[in-house]
């Protein structure tokens, strides 16, 4: 009976080993190892997981500040900005045969009767009124200029992915918000991430001139680059204003999927989770179902891609966010929660149930007895 109840343990033992996994945190195998890190060798530190998202806070706001003037009141009422490909209507009044819709030329001229070829690029409607009525008061006494657009062609932007209409929109006016163009495509879809980038456009920028009296302007250096904006700071909270985002013709809008992100180490159901709006790194382990007993709540990771084949690796303590109020994490596609082992409570926990699955055992053989 003594060498069946010893072999008993044994094998409890073994089959424990193979099913409890020990969850080492970064700091215990760099100790472990004299500094190298078997969760990869290109993983940061929390110095650069800071850095990454600092970048790219910053790089919305030199966004924001190339494009003021697109918000000021001047160029508020201003309108869309003629150019290649527009077809322009222009009527002068009581000279019918003046009357013509003609298409604005790759060079950003109009052909015109009487008056021949007319320099339109840039200008809004109220901008080329202006112009026409002077080229025209050469030849007509106190001329009346009607001008409209019949078909915007020259100004466009795109949005694609996750929206109801991905494709090109033409802007209408200058200024228009981001957010006009997603509503104009429909909105978002359920797969969206509440995450959009824009990609700026990586030419020239022609605004109206009697707005922007300087003409076309060089982008900034971030033209090219991706940059990241949250959707709900553009549409607004209860506490905060939306946050105004003006395009520019060529503009790409890009509304990814949603993503998922994982959940490792000592919770109760690891695994891959859907993104959604709002979802930190607290919210991450509520969906994994909780911290098992021998969770490490003071040394929670989070490793991110920030670009170049690299991730980096931050640590919050748990305990200090959800009792104290401390600094949470928002998570991003691809982010990946890992919850270490606490060795006193690993321990502990492998040593209960090794006794009670021995003392299963033995009730068992008892009641075959």
């Amino acid at each position: 009976m003594h060498i069946r109840r010893m072999l008993l343990i044994l094998a409890t033992i073994t089959i424990l080993q193979g099913c409890i996994k020990y969850t080492p945190s970064r700091e215990e195998l760099e100790r472990d190892r004299g500094g190298s890190s078997t969760l990869g060798t290109n993983l940061g530190s929390e110095e650069e997981f800071n850095a990454y998202e600092r970048s790219l806070a910053d790089r919305l706001q030199r966004l924001i500040s190339d494009r003021s003037y697109l918000l000021t009141a001047s160029q508020s009422i201003s309108g869309y900005a003629v150019g290649p490909g527009d077809v322009i209507s222009v009527d002068v009044y009581g000279f019918g045969d003046l009357r013509t819709e003609a298409e604005v030329s790759p060079q950003g001229t109009l052909s015109l009767p009487l008056v021949g070829s007319v320099d339109v690029k840039g200008r809004d409607t109220m901008s080329l009124q202006k112009h026409l009525t002077t080229v025209y008061s050469r030849y007509v006494r106190n001329p009346r200029i009607d001008v409209s657009i019949k078909n915007y062609h020259s100004n466009r932007v795109s949005v694609i992915g996750e929206v109801q209409r991905p494709g090109m929109y033409p802007l209408r006016r200058n200024g228009q918000l981001i957010t006009e163009l997603i509503s104009e495509a429909g909105g978002k879809n359920q797969m969206a991430s509440n995450r959009i980038i824009l990609l700026p456009a990586p030419k020239l920028e022609y605004v109206s001139q009697t707005a922007h009296p300087s003409g076309p302007h060089a982008p900034s250096t971030d033209t090219g680059v991706g940059v990241e904006i949250d959707i709900e700071a553009i549409l607004g909270r209860i506490d905060q204003r939306p946050l105004l985002i003006p395009l520019v013709a060529g503009d790409t809008v890009v509304v990814p999927e949603a993503g998922n992100y994982e959940v490792d180490g000592e919770v109760q159901t690891p695994g891959s989770f859907k993104l959604t709006s709002g979802t930190s790194v607290i919210g991450a382990i509520a969906a994994a179902g909780g911290f098992t007993y021998s969770a490490n709540v003071k040394q929670v990771e989070v490793i991110r891609d920030i670009g170049g084949g690299r991730k980096a690796l931050a640590t919050l303590d748990l305990e200090e966010v959800g009792l104290q109020g401390g600094r949470d994490i928002r998570l991003r596609a691809g982010d990946l929660v890992r919850v270490p082992s606490e060795p006193g409570r690993f321990f502990q926990r492998q040593v209960v149930e090794t006794l009670n699955s021995l003392f299963n055992g033995v009730s068992v053989n008892r009641r075959m007895q």
